[in-house]
């Protein structure tokens, strides 16, 4: 999330917005967003199955040494109109979207629907 936060102008050039959402009870969340640093929008205390249910993310049970049920990294590229463009899943560490991906997906899809409008003019 801080590296969204360090991001956010060349973000908001792009026209892109970010949100974020965690499973973490307001008063955890509230320590992530202020030791990030982070600008941008996050809920709080998400219920990790619905969450699942209704986005297919990963998420681990209350177990053993959990403490609680937590949901793994998902992240999601929408488009203006609301649709996903790029969904992400993550159950580790890897494989989340940072802000650099974010931007060239987005200068790809405005460069290709630049073309597709030439086309049809033509």
């Amino acid at each position: 999330m801080a590296g969204f936060s360090r991001a956010g102008e060349r973000l908001e050039a792009e026209g892109i917005k970010v949100v974020a959402a965690s499973t973490d009870p307001e008063e955890e969340a509230l320590q992530s967003i202020e030791a990030g640093k982070v600008n941008f929008p996050v809920g709080h205390s998400l219920d990790p199955a619905r969450i699942s249910e209704a986005t297919g993310a990963f998420y681990a049970p209350e177990a053993g040494d959990k403490p609680r049920t937590f949901l793994h990294a998902t992240n999601f590229l929408l488009s203006p109109d609301g649709k996903v463009n790029i969904s992400l899943y993550s159950s580790g560490p890897l494989g989340r979207l940072v802000w650099q991906d974010v931007i060239q997906a987005v200068q790809f899809r405005k460069q290709r629907m630049a073309q597709a409008s030439q086309q049809s003019q033509q």
